[in-house]
């Protein structure tokens, strides 16, 4: 993201930079006497400076967009599973993707032995993984769903 930015910024002051030059050049020939359209035709200034704005302002607004990096709307994926896989997948991704399976009893509103059989079923289909933490067990969405959802 600070790459982004850094990019919009120099590009807006790059343009704030050429539309500063071409205005005082326009100004200083137009008070000395000397405007013709020999070698710049000083009535396309506005338009060109307001396409080239608009060029620059796409481009800015291109760089500092999270243009396809936004957090992905996890409802349409989740309808892939059932209600119960569901809770626990959205509790996951609302905590980063890993939480003590305890905590994960609490989140989803679900009793132990229901989280554990959640818990196995999607283990056994590869969307997280389960390892022992303590008394309790740690469960951490497996690595491309955690990239996607968190």
């Amino acid at each position: 993201m600070e790459n982004r930015v850094i990019i919009g910024v120099i590009l807006l002051t790059g343009f704030i930079l050429a539309v500063s030059a071409a205005s005082m050049y326009a100004q200083s020939h137009i008070l000395s006497g000397t405007a013709c359209g020999c070698q710049f035709p000083v009535e396309m200034l506005i338009p060109i400076l307001s396409s080239a704005g608009i060029l620059v302002g796409s481009m800015v607004y291109y760089f500092m967009s999270a243009h396809g990096k936004a957090k992905k709307e996890i409802t349409p994926l989740l309808s892939l599973v059932d209600y119960d896989q569901k809770k626990v997948v959205e509790a996951l991704a609302k905590n980063n993707g890993s939480m003590p399976q305890s905590k994960l009893v609490a989140a989803t509103g679900m009793n132990k032995v229901k989280v554990s059989r959640v818990v196995a079923d999607l283990e056994a289909k590869g969307a997280i993984k389960k390892s022992a933490s303590g008394m309790t067990n740690t469960v951490e969405l497996e690595g491309k769903l955690k990239k996607l959802l968190v």
